[in-house]
């Protein structure tokens, strides 16, 4: 595993910047064992993308341990703010070669016999005051055609306050749109909400609502959610809290659903950063 850190000073319309040029390049060797005698309990398929491609193994348990002879090459750039050190812009792109067939497979899934795989692009960084943008590309080379894309949009001025806009797609699988906000409503009210639709499919994937109210060294919070387990399938729940400053709670806990659902929520008794 190796790589280099390039950086050089920047300035743009009279704002210093630090522009970074980070090449890497990282070599897996893992001999071919025959584990087909091997039960397999709950190993399955990494997801392949950014957080994969830099990993030995393709597999996410202990029963199954792959095969490889394979090189991964990536480049990233980066734009830093001279003053704070925060990252202004991320871009980067990378793939990987094979020099060997992936021998070793799951039940019902198909051997790997490309010689590299799908390109990954992403694109990322605070374009204007409060905005963020994330986008993410999965490009299959030998058909010409998109894997995977997403994008997400955040407008955030200041905490409590939060609105995201998102869009992904897998090939012949999904076409989602996603919709979170935190948002204040005033006299020490807030509202919490999340929708993921599914377009082919025209129904609601996940939704949560919710209230909030602060009442200085209490919470109150209020949050109903619902999700598809299946076809024509939903399981739904409502949660209520109170929550006294520094000392305890009573009922259920909606905080771990709030964060999950609301890239960005903050907590209405925490001191804004």
């Amino acid at each position: 595993d190796m790589g280099l850190n390039f950086e050089r000073p920047w300035d743009i319309n009279g704002q210093t910047f630090t522009h970074t040029l980070e090449p890497r390049l990282y070599y897996v060797r893992m001999p071919y064992r025959d584990q087909s005698q091997i039960p397999n309990f709950d190993t399955a398929n990494l997801d392949f993308g950014f957080a994969q491609i830099f990993s030995e193994n393709q597999f996410n348990g202990l029963d199954k341990v792959n095969n490889a002879n394979q090189l991964t090459a990536a480049i990233t750039s980066r734009l830093l703010d001279a003053e704070d050190g925060s990252e202004r812009l991320r871009v980067a792109v990378a793939q990987r070669l094979y020099f060997t067939d992936q021998n070793v497979k799951l039940d019902g899934s198909t051997q790997k016999t490309d010689s590299r795989s799908d390109l990954l692009a992403l694109v990322g960084g605070k374009v204007a005051p409060f905005w963020f943008v994330d986008a993410g590309w999965q490009y299959h080379p030998a058909s010409g055609k998109t894997q995977k894309a997403n994008l997400l949009a955040r407008y955030q001025p200041e905490s409590g306050k939060v609105l995201n806009l998102g869009y992904r797609y897998t090939r012949d699988e999904l076409r989602q749109l996603d919709l979170a906000t935190q948002w204040p409503l005033g006299g020490r009210w807030y509202g919490t909400g999340r929708i993921n639709w599914s377009l082919p499919e025209k129904r609601l994937v996940e939704g949560l609502a919710g209230l909030e109210y602060n009442g200085g060294c209490w919470v109150f919070r209020a949050v109903a959610h619902r999700f598809v387990t299946g076809v024509e399938r939903y399981n739904s729940g409502v949660m209520f809290q109170l929550e006294f400053n520094g000392l305890s709670q009573i009922g259920s806990n909606p905080l771990e659903t709030l964060t999950r659902n609301i890239l960005g929520y903050q907590k209405i008794n925490r001191p804004a950063p």
